[in-house]
């Protein structure tokens, strides 16, 4: 189900535990970015602040004991289509959050894992357009990127296993915050400015966090892989997760 920040008090009945999902993560914007108690982001908060925050809500279908990734899917290829990646605004922009129903059997962080896999393979199976050719198909290599719908896409990763890096737990579900890759370059492009957005950021994660920043974050510009920084482990010790994903 695709809603917009404003429609977050209006849900169905099917939808309903998306009242407590939608409200945990909007809590988290309500203190300055900067302090202990501020996320990190600031391109979040005035996404928040505008209005601009969009969900995508993704339900658990119990009788098969499988997330419904159809709804995923379907409702990832709306939120494309609404963006106009030529003429992207950070002031404007539309970041999307996919928040996954809270089941109670799912706690630690490799059945969150298993699970962002599944999804993202899914993606790319049911895919109906052609992986964009000036992106490799080697997540290893400098031009990778998950892409959807022929949109090249960063996915950050959160989880409620994560203890130590508050940034990436953004409630009981595991969650995506899902962007057009190409807004990071207008909002933290290669130059002087770009480069003290970025150290804003992770200056402000440390301070959000109970662990330091990931040594894996990284900029697409400066030829720097993608896929460890989508789900980064809960502290600095512990390998980057392999890409299993297997594309056409």
């Amino acid at each position: 189900m695709l809603i917009e920040q404003a429609e977050c008090t209006n849900l169905p009945a099917a939808f309903s535990w998306g009242h407590a999902a939608t409200s945990h993560v909007l809590s988290k914007f309500k203190s300055d970015p900067g302090t202990r108690d501020g996320f990190p982001c600031i391109f979040g908060h005035n996404s928040v602040r505008r209005g601009n925050l969009r969900f995508l809500l993704v339900p658990y279908n119990v009788d098969i004991s499988e997330y419904d990734f159809h709804v995923l899917a379907d409702d990832l290829r709306s939120y494309i289509d609404q963006v106009d990646v030529k003429s992207l605004d950070v002031s404007r922009h539309r970041p999307l959050l996919v928040l996954f129903e809270p089941v109670a059997i799912f706690t630690t962080a490799d059945q969150f894992q298993q699970i962002f896999i599944e999804a993202m393979q899914f993606l790319i199976d049911v895919d109906q357009q052609a992986w964009p050719t000036n992106v490799s198909k080697d997540p290893d290599h400098h031009t990778w990127t998950m892409c959807f719908q022929g949109c090249e896409l960063f996915v950050n990763v959160s989880h409620p296993a994560h203890v130590n890096r508050r940034s990436r737990n953004l409630g009981d579900g595991l969650a995506f915050v899902i962007n057009p890759r190409k807004i990071f370059d207008i909002a933290a492009p290669d130059d002087a400015k770009g480069r003290r957005v970025t150290k804003t950021i992770r200056h402000n994660i440390d301070l959000y966090d109970d662990v330091p920043h990931s040594a894996l974050l990284g900029s697409y510009l400066l030829r720097e892989a993608q896929w460890p920084q989508y789900m980064i482990p809960d502290n600095n010790d512990l390998p980057p997760l392999k890409c299993p994903l297997r594309f056409k």
